[in-house]
């Protein structure tokens, strides 16, 4: 009898490709996936748990995970942890779990654990995920998020909708993993590893055609940062997205992890595809709304120049068009001024949605060695100021504590 396998995604949608192929890396060498996914399946011989490990919460939330699988599956049930989490704290790792692990940048680790006929790598990455049951977050952590949405106005919970759904019919492209920005903040390039991998634009075209050709019309395009992509390849995002624009069919075009220094790059060919009514939704995380904290953070970018830039795409595109970004806040040595900044960017721009997460000092990272931390309740009383401070109450504010 074929050994079944459960997987149990918490990681991020950058992973869901990648994940995909392992899916069909496992059906081809003969092992059945279960069919549970609201609950650990007390019948899989395997459990494979991906993680995200952004913040301390999230990595926390982890460990909680393992212990409710741990609870619930079948005595002699194997668990195999991935994702960022076993890169990011490798001593928790092996203290809390001291089982087989593999990560964004050490998918064939898989190879070894499984010692299969068939290797990951003779897989295509696909095109196409299912959100499922426990793909991103508990039944009590949604409904926090719920009540909380709906204590701002019916508006808000709309554009909440829309995010969810989008990626029913989404075709989407990988065009390149890794990332080497460097952002001081930052534990997930230790998981990821550097920036690599970027597909040849005539490649990326290759496969938009073939969506085109399936009779997908949304499409969305992949990378641990997306704004960096062909730099390994001596091109850049702002080339493949002119190409994207000049082609002639009906679609719309989904922007996501676009670091605002590349926005530079990419200003040209995404107003015309703004004018040709074809950007659906951008996400360019900001991170802060001052020059300062940016320079602390490694964000090497200029805040009026991008605000100007981001209000002028806002204009050309289309009505229905979504921006959202991402803030940290309680940074080290943060002030209460730099903080207002970065409301009144939000507040300016009327992001349509806004990740707030405060201040995490992650292992290894630079920041977490910065002085003037501030002690987590003080993060968390700043998050509320962030979030009260928000004067749009139909943008989607989702805080990480």
């Amino acid at each position: 009898m074929a050994k079944k396998v459960q997987i149990i995604i918490k990681s991020c949608d950058r992973r869901v490709l990648e994940l995909e192929q392992v899916k069909n890396w496992l059906i081809a060498n003969g092992y059945k996936l279960s069919d549970n996914h609201y609950s650990v399946d007390k019948t899989a011989d395997i459990i494979i748990l991906t993680t995200c490990g952004v913040t301390q919460l999230h990595e926390d939330f982890t460990f909680e995970m393992l212990e409710r699988i741990k609870a619930g599956k079948k005595p002699d049930a194997q668990i195999i942890l991935g994702g960022c989490v076993p890169e990011i704290n490798p001593e928790r790792t092996e203290k809390e779990f001291g089982g087989p692990t593999f990560s964004p940048k050490a998918y064939y680790k898989l190879d070894q654990i499984f010692d299969m006929e068939h290797k990951l790598d003779e897989f295509e990455r696909p095109n196409l995920y299912k959100m499922e049951g426990l793909y991103r977050s508990d039944v009590g952590n949604t409904l926090d998020t719920v009540k909380y949405v709906a204590s701002l106005n019916p508006r808000a919970i709309i554009r909440g909708l829309k995010l969810r759904m989008t990626n029913r019919k989404t075709y989407y492209i990988q065009i390149h993993e890794g990332c080497s920005m460097g952002c001081t903040y930052c534990a997930i390039q230790k998981a990821i590893g550097p920036l690599r991998n970027s597909k040849p634009i005539d490649e990326v075209i290759a496969e938009f055609r073939e969506g085109l050709k399936k009779g997908y019309r949304h499409f969305r395009l992949i990378g641990d940062c997306a704004g960096s992509y062909g730099l390994d390849i001596k091109t850049d995002l702002g080339k493949l997205l002119q190409r994207i624009s000049e082609l002639g069919d009906d679609f719309t075009l989904e922007l996501t992890d676009i670091n605002p220094v590349f926005l530079k790059i990419i200003y040209e060919p995404v107003k015309t595809l703004c004018l040709q009514k074809r950007i659906s939704n951008l996400y360019i995380p900001i991170q802060s709304g001052n020059d300062r904290v940016l320079g602390l953070m490694h964000r090497r970018y200029d805040v009026a120049d991008t605000k100007r830039m981001l209000i002028e795409l806002k204009e050309a595109a289309p009505k229905d068009f979504r921006i959202g970004t991402s803030v940290i806040v309680g940074f080290p040595s943060e002030t209460d001024a730099e903080l207002q900044d970065t409301v009144d960017f939000c507040n300016d721009m009327k992001f349509d949605w806004i990740y707030c997460h405060g201040f995490s000092a992650r292992p290894g990272t630079p920041a977490a060695d910065l002085p003037e931390q501030y002690s987590d309740e003080e993060v968390k009383k700043r998050v509320v100021r962030f979030r009260d401070g928000i004067k749009d109450k139909g943008s989607v504010v989702l805080d990480f504590q």
